[in-house]
């Protein structure tokens, strides 16, 4: 029978025990189902679930550390996953052959959670290998079970999986022409066989192209982010299959997490390397500075001047953008003189020099002195390019008419606005209806600012690529249009619906005709509050490709997110992406200052909004239904997207 071990269960334990001096063979009952379970240093205060790879067992991917262990601190508890190995039989007795659910991973991770409760431990570290660390991560996320983790160490895992992914899984489908001799054996004589061994590989195969087609390669997307333990994250410069990028996300969304690459480890660094590996993670795992931080004497220290003092150098630059500074200079062949730049903005003497100088301090013109002695001044490439009128990286409009005329002026009350909230301020929707001309400005200004955003978006998200030619948009408090008439320029046939304010939409339709009619023929407008309790009026369910929510998230009251997700996935396809693109700070609120500063910036609008971070809107997004929300940078610094998706019918 193709479920007969070719070995008996007794012998191979027997096997197993004279080899692994250290390691104690043990059945744990857990989860409806018999547990095989290698176990060294059964007392000592620190034990270690050890979960291992695709079609991995205790002693195939655990062999080295069960025989030398991690210290003598530590105490492993490697075990054979459900259905694999010796974990074969069913709790009243039932023999069988594993089975590969859509959910098989964070099967995994309560399957290691019931062994460790079942063997009396309330606490212990997870140390997972390939699909292992994939469960791991489950495991450590997981708000029935995360409390017993105490440290997580993962290598060679990933959070999704691409279509390279499976391209590469379908290449080692049949294990009799594509496996080696050596990996055959091993596999077949852990898992009774090498008819089971099909079996399973068939299976494992197909479920990681279910997660790649069904769920959008989701393997722990969402799960990274709520996963809160001290973590260590391991990769090998040389895995060809597992690739850095995958570590790197990993590293990036789990908080209080640490990368470090082992330049010439492979996808098995814990067998190669078994020494180093076992010093970094028992240094990992011993460590409890985190516990007993102490200010380190070289760590950067705060410029209380320099943010102090800051307020003049946005005035500065302000001052020079209203004047025409920027543009006097740039218009001058070679360099201007002062002369040069007094006749063209209309200012004279000593003012002008004075903000020249300050210009000049803060490196946004340069300066040089001929031989003459007389004062030259030249723009910098960052100036040229972002702040003179006739470049098309011109966005000195979005900063003069918003930043400057309409936020500065708002947080000079930000002391007031922090303490007492809505007693201050109403809301962006407030604001606009009380104030038609700060409606129309703000929207003008956003325009010159987001256009160039929306072309990088474009290029950043493959949702929005020109491969997709008949695709359907709804712009949510999508403002001038910006990223809908991008849309439209770069994608035939694409048409887009923008949803903002009726004051906005005043504005926004102004500048839709002034685009070309092939463009402006597929944007058109849809006057309504995006934070409105109800379903949106006139939008139609399933009736998009794509929702986009640029600068919408942080802009309204916190309680109305579930909502306005909510509607979103409904007017989303089977298969549609909604686009939350703001400011948003990492998951351990420690920056990038940018994104924590414009968070500031909006509390002076919107006092209840939320302060944005991938793990808060993650979660919401998932209570709504989303899937496979991936995390992307797109204004270095400042701002980031996630994509989530509506699963397919």
């Amino acid at each position: 029978s193709m479920l007969t071990s070719t070995t008996s269960s007794l012998t191979r334990r027997r096997f197993l025990q004279r080899r692994y001096l250290s390691a104690v063979s043990r059945e744990v009952n857990a989860r409806n189902c018999r547990f095989h379970v290698l176990h060294t240093n059964p007392d000592a205060p620190h034990q270690i679930l050890c979960l291992p790879g695709s079609l991995g067992t205790a002693s195939t991917d655990f062999s080295v550390q069960l025989s030398s262990g991690i210290g003598e601190k530590f105490g492993l508890v490697a075990i054979d996953p459900r259905g694999l190995g010796n974990s074969n039989m069913t709790s009243d007795g039932k023999q069988f052959v594993r089975e590969y659910p859509a959910d098989f991973y964070l099967q995994d991770a309560l399957d290691g959670a019931g062994i460790m409760k079942a063997l009396g431990y309330n606490e212990y570290s997870v140390m997972g290998w390939s699909d292992g660390a994939n469960a791991a991560m489950h495991l450590a996320a997981n708000k029935e079970v995360k409390d017993a983790v105490k440290k997580l160490v993962v290598f060679g895992g990933n959070s999704y999986v691409t279509e390279e992914d499976i391209e590469a899984y379908e290449a080692v489908r049949d294990v009799s022409k594509s496996w080696s001799e050596r990996m055959r054996k091993d596999k077949s004589a852990a898992h009774g066989g090498l008819e089971t061994l099909q079996i399973l590989n068939d299976r494992y195969t197909d479920a990681m192209r279910k997660i790649l087609y069904d769920y959008n390669g989701d393997v722990c997307l969402t799960e990274l982010h709520n996963i809160t333990c001290p973590t260590l994250i391991l990769h090998g410069a040389l895995d060809v299959i597992c690739h850095e990028y995958h570590a790197q996300y990993i590293a990036k969304h789990i908080t209080n997490s640490k990368l470090e690459v082992l330049e010439e480890g492979k996808h098995n660094l814990h067998m190669k390397y078994a020494d180093q590996f076992r010093t970094i993670v028992g240094d990992f795992l011993t460590d409890s500075q985190e516990n007993n931080y102490q200010e380190d004497d070289d760590e950067p220290q705060p410029d209380i001047d320099h943010i102090a003092y800051g307020f003049m150098g946005s005035k500065s630059l302000f001052a020079a953008l209203r004047v025409g500074i920027f543009d006097a200079i740039d218009s001058v062949d070679g360099s201007a003189t002062f002369n040069d730049i007094e006749t063209a903005c209309d200012i004279s003497g000593e003012r002008l020099k004075t903000l020249l100088s300050a210009c000049v301090a803060l490196k946004l013109i340069r300066r040089r002195i001929d031989e003459n002695g007389t004062d030259l001044f030249h723009l910098p490439k960052a100036s040229s390019k972002q702040l003179v009128r006739t470049s098309r990286q011109y966005w000195g409009d979005y900063l003069s008419m918003q930043v400057d005329g309409q936020f500065y002026n708002r947080l000079a009350d930000i002391d007031n606005t922090i303490k007492h909230g809505t007693e201050a301020s109403h809301g962006y929707e407030s604001w606009f209806d009380s104030d038609p001309e700060a409606a129309k400005n703000y929207t003008k200004a956003q325009h010159n600012g987001s256009l160039a955003t929306a072309y990088a978006l474009h290029k950043r998200l493959p949702e929005l690529a020109p491969d997709f030619p008949s695709m359907r948009m709804l712009d949510v408090g999508g403002g001038s249009g910006a990223f809908s008439i991008v849309t439209s320029r770069v994608i035939q046939d694409a048409t887009a619906v923008v949803l903002d304010l009726p004051n906005v939409i005043e504005t926004t339709k102004s500048i839709i005709s002034e685009e070309e009619e092939s463009v402006r023929s597929r944007v058109s407008t849809l006057a309504l509050s995006a934070t409105d309790p109800g379903s949106w009026e006139n939008v139609q369910d399933e009736s998009f490709d794509v929702v986009l929510l640029s600068y919408v998230s942080g802009s309204i009251p916190s309680e109305a997110l579930a909502g306005l997700y909510s509607n979103a996935f409904r007017a989303l396809k089977p298969g549609g992406k909604a686009i939350i693109h703001d400011f948003f700070l990492s998951n351990d609120g420690r920056g990038p200052p940018n994104a924590a500063l414009w968070a500031l910036a909006h509390i002076s609008v919107n006092p209840t909004g939320m302060g944005l971070i991938p793990k808060r809107v993650i979660n919401i997004l998932s209570e709504q239904g989303f899937i496979a929300p991936r995390v992307h940078e797109l204004i270095p610094g400042m701002t980031k997207v996630i994509v989530a998706k509506k699963k397919n019918a």
